[in-house]
C-alpha cells in the first residue's frame, strides 16, 4: 500500500521492490532469500509498475544500501532514483554505511511508522527527504511472524497470494516440541 501511495503521490514510473539477500544490520533471517523473493513477487503480481528485483539475492553476500544505489544509479544513469524508507529507519541512518552518501544517492520518501512520527526526525533529515501522505500502518514482520506462529490470522494484512505461500511452504511455525 505505501508503494502505491508513494508512487501516486510522487508520479514514480515504477517501484522496484529489493528483497534482501543476506542482511547487513541483522542475524539469519527466518524466510530465507528464494523464499522471500518469492513472497514479494506475488504480493506485487499483476501491477504494471510494480517490479521486483533479485540483484541484492544474487550477490550472496552482504549487501549495503550504498551499493544497491550504486549499481541501480550505473544502471540508470538518466534516471532519478528514489528510495522508500520507514521513518525508523530514517532516524538511524547515520549508522548505516556510508550514510551521508546514501542520502546523496537518491531522493527519500519516507513512511511515517508508529514510535518514530514525522517531526520525530531531526529537522535537518526532515528537510532532505519528503514524507508519504500515507496512513500510519503498525504492521511490522514481526508481529505478521509471531501471528503465523501463534496459529493467528494475516488476512488483509498481507496479499492473499502471500498469505498462501506461507501456509503452503509452512513458514513461521513454532517448532515441535
Amino acid at each position: 500500500m505505501l508503494a502505491e501511495v508513494a508512487r501516486t503521490q510522487f508520479k514514480l514510473d515504477r517501484v522496484i521492490f529489493l528483497p534482501t539477500g543476506i542482511p547487513p544490520h541483522k542475524s539469519a533471517p527466518s524466510a530465507s532469500s528464494p523464499q522471500r523473493l518469492a513472497m514479494v513477487k506475488r504480493a506485487i503480481h499483476g501491477h504494471p509498475a510494480f517490479q521486483v528485483s533479485d540483484w541484492e539475492v544474487r550477490q550472496k553476500a552482504k549487501v549495503y544500501t550504498v551499493d544497491t544505489l550504486a549499481h541501480f544509479r550505473e544502471k540508470h544513469p538518466q534516471d532519478t532514483l528514489f528510495f522508500i524508507v520507514g521513518s525508523d529507519s530514517l532516524k538511524a541512518i547515520k549508522t548505516w554505511k556510508s550514510g551521508a552518501d546514501v542520502l546523496r544517492s537518491a531522493s527519500f520518501l519516507v513512511a511515517e511508522r508508529p514510535g518514530a512520527v514525522w517531526t520525530s526526525i531531526p529537522l535537518a533529515l526532515r528537510r532532505q527527504t519528503q514524507k508519504i501522505a500515507a496512513p500510519l500502518m503498525d504492521i511490522a514482520s514481526q508481529t505478521l511472524r509471531a501471528h503465523v506462529a501463534a496459529g493467528q490470522s494475516i488476512r488483509y494484512q498481507v496479499p492473499a497470494a502471500v498469505a498462501r505461500y506461507i501456509q503452503t511452504h509452512g513458514m513461521y511455525r513454532k517448532a515441535p516440541r
